[in-house]
């Protein structure tokens, strides 16, 4: 009787140990089929990625547009490789997919952020405030825009320093397109003396910036008495440049200011500090 037991109870460790064997390598066989497919899907996916990126750029479809679209792509085509992948391991899809829809709630919640930077995004690439390659200024950070990806947009700071700002902040603030226009105004703020004059002052400065190579003819190109202060005189230069040579521009105007005041006889007044001392005699002792 107990021979027959201990047989019946060997009989039955070896069945479920062969079943769980098999589980076991069913399993393994299907993490491998998983390993695979994401080896290959990720290339696949890569080469999706690149041919949309050289199909964009022959087009004639603005590079912060294809940029974007290629970002939401790239987490629709990794979303799909997931799901793939689970049905392999034996991951229901459809159960997974449900899950998902009756979790939407809260990680929309959760991702209230994400989605609204992703709105923010379309908003920008739709309205094209700026675009890729413009110099931007704004209450979060200024620089050179080079990217705009679904939930951010990456500047360039004149430092060469790299700012991310999140597409939803960026699309509820104001922006400045510094490189908006072809050309561009300088105005630069000149001191000189009340007891200048101030026609000579503005008809050098004036020559100065009708004879500058890289101003403009334009209308706005003129001398003006900005503010009479305390204790100067304010003059204004203003002169119109190509956007691509305003810093050049800029800072050899306002080198040659100086120069040609000076020509001139016209001072430039500077804080001053005068001591008046007093000499005391020493008393006489004798």
């Amino acid at each position: 009787m107990n021979q027959n037991m201990m047989l019946a109870d060997a009989t039955f460790s070896e069945a479920m140990v062969e079943k769980y064997m098999d589980k076991a390598i069913e399993f393994g066989i299907s993490i491998l089929i998983a390993l695979v497919i994401f080896i290959i899907g990720k290339y696949v996916i890569k080469f999706i990625l690149r041919f949309t990126k050289r199909l964009f750029d022959r087009s004639s479809i603005d590079d912060a547009v294809g940029n974007f679209i290629n970002s939401l792509l790239r987490v629709i085509l990794y979303g799909v490789l997931i799901i793939i992948i689970c049905d392999k391991v034996g991951i229901q899809t459809t159960s997974f997919i449900a899950l998902l829809t009756s979790a939407g709630l809260a990680i929309g919640l959760a991702l209230q952020g994400s989605l609204a930077n992703f709105a923010g995004g379309v908003l920008i690439l739709i309205m094209k405030p700026f675009v890729l390659g413009d110099y931007i200024r704004t209450d979060l950070g200024e620089g050179e825009v080079i990217n705009i990806d679904i939930f951010y947009t990456t500047l360039v700071t004149l430092e060469n320093l790299k700012v991310k700002i999140p597409n939803g902040k960026l699309a509820d603030v104001s922006i400045t397109n510094v490189t908006g226009n072809d050309k561009r105004l300088i105005r630069i703020r000149v001191s000189i003396a009340y007891d200048s004059d101030i026609k000579l002052a503005r008809e050098a400065l004036t020559d100065l910036i009708n004879s500058h190579k890289l101003v403009i003819d334009d209308e706005k190109n003129k001398v003006v008495v900005a503010e009479l202060c305390d204790s100067h005189i304010s003059l204004e230069v203003r002169a119109m440049t190509k956007i691509d040579d305003y810093w050049d521009a800029y800072f050899d105007i306002n080198e040659n200011i100086k120069n040609r005041l000076d020509s001139v006889g016209v001072v430039i007044p500077f804080n001053q500090l005068d001591v008046h001392l007093n000499q005391i005699g020493a008393k006489n002792n004798g």
